[in-house]
């Protein structure tokens, strides 16, 4: 029997682990640039903890483990939830205000599509503590430059923001207040469902003024009626972010129906896109005022912002920004026989003190040598014979320029 990696993960092999690695380590420069550490959490929880969040409807896209005595655990899937009790449980020790990032594995029980998985990465970074709109600048500051930093620009992608205040006091001109949570989660989908499916679902709620929602979601910052205070403090925030925000405002567009739709955001939200639509959200974030307290810690405000490693690898290779080749070894030894290995093993060691070095274990003639060693993509080659071993020297030919050195063993 053949077996097969579970539906909705992937493997890695040395080339993809390269790609992934490189834009790894890309996100924790950035990150650390900005003064945030790394932590890492269990990639369990407490089942209640992971449902707390987003309510009932996650628990079935959330893999639980196998109950034993009271205990129930699930897989965690997003970083948000861990990293909040984290804060939580250090909470009046921590200097506010607390910047942290994790970059790791998730899981969620749900169909796999391109750029969405069962088992995904993801960097997530939180800002615990300021409820400033500099530090909302600051965490839409960084979410750009991780995607700048691996060479994205305002060509090939576009920050979609938007407050849910103003969203929701628009709305409530519109809807009644019960509805709310409901409407705002269908308005999250609108940009994936077709039109009519849109508003088929809105009067399934009950809302039959679907044009007006419609029409005003359509609206730009100069068409929005600003005669109540919390429409006019809304486009005020919106207004001074875009001025923090300085050059990077050429990544940026308001939109209005931008809501990330899950009901613990309390203002500024945002989401990137690629400019041709081709792929789904490869970011979003905002502010989340209300978290810690409902996971029973003191009130704290907090924004962060999310980066799914899937979509974003698509686009940085659809961009040619990365590529599948593998960097091979800077140099391959080879021996023409046994007596010569321990020769070749010891040039070994002393060649990665400070380079990446291969020696040949299969025993092979000279011309399969050479050959693997072009196949693996080695920049550099020597191989010691019998007349290498007696001389004390062998000569390194560097299989890019064809050029040969002469080097003391």
């Amino acid at each position: 029997m053949a077996f097969a990696r579970p539906k909705g993960t992937e493997d890695f092999y040395p080339s993809q682990m390269a790609i992934r690695s490189r834009i790894f380590d890309s996100l924790r420069n950035t990150s650390q640039k900005y003064g945030y550490r790394e932590v890492s959490t269990p990639a369990f929880e407490s089942l209640g903890l992971l449902s707390k969040k987003e309510g009932e409807e996650i628990k079935e896209q959330i893999f639980t483990l196998e109950k034993r005595s009271k205990e129930e655990f699930g897989l965690r899937f997003d970083l948000t939830v861990p990293l909040t009790r984290m804060f939580m449980e250090q909470q009046k020790s921590l200097s506010k205000p607390v910047r942290w990032f994790a970059l790791d594995r998730m899981w969620r029980y749900e169909r796999p599509q391109k750029g969405r998985m069962r088992e995904f990465y993801q960097l997530s970074v939180e800002l615990f503590g300021a409820d400033s709109l500099t530090a909302d600048a600051e965490i839409v500051s960084l979410a750009l430059d991780c995607l700048i930093d691996l060479g994205l620009t305002e060509k090939d992608i576009v920050l979609k923001l938007n407050d849910r205040k103003l969203l929701q006091a628009l709305l409530l001109d519109i809807i009644p207040k019960g509805k709310l949570e409901a409407v705002i989660r269908l308005i999250d989908k609108r940009a994936k469902i077709p039109a009519e499916v849109f508003a088929d679902e809105l009067k399934k709620e009950g809302i039959d003024k679907v044009s007006e929602i419609e029409s005003l979601l359509d609206s730009d910052l100069s068409s929005i009626d600003s005669s109540k205070k919390e429409v006019r403090d809304a486009l005020a925030s919106i207004t001074t972010l875009l001025e923090l925000l300085g050059d990077k405002k050429k990544y940026v567009e308001f939109d209005l129906s931008t809501a990330r739709g899950l009901s613990y955001y309390t203002g500024i939200v945002f989401e990137v896109f690629d400019r041709t639509g081709k792929y789904r959200s490869i970011l979003g974030g905002g502010r989340y005022d209300n978290l810690v307290e409902m996971f029973g810690g003191q009130p704290t405000p907090a924004t962060g912002f999310g980066i799914g490693y899937s979509t974003l690898s698509l686009l940085l290779e659809d961009k040619g920004l990365i590529s599948a080749d593998e960097a091979g070894p800077d140099y391959f030894i080879g021996a023409l026989s046994e007596g010569q290995a321990s020769i070749a093993l010891k040039l070994a060691t002393k060649l990665r003190k400070k380079s990446t070095v291969e020696v040949d274990v299969m025993g092979r003639n000279v011309g399969n040598q050479l050959k693997y060693a072009n196949k693996i993509k080695a920049r550099k080659v020597i191989i010691i014979g019998e007349d290498e071993a007696k001389s004390g020297s062998a000569v390194v030919k560097d299989l890019e320029t064809g050029k040969e050195e002469k080097i003391s063993l």
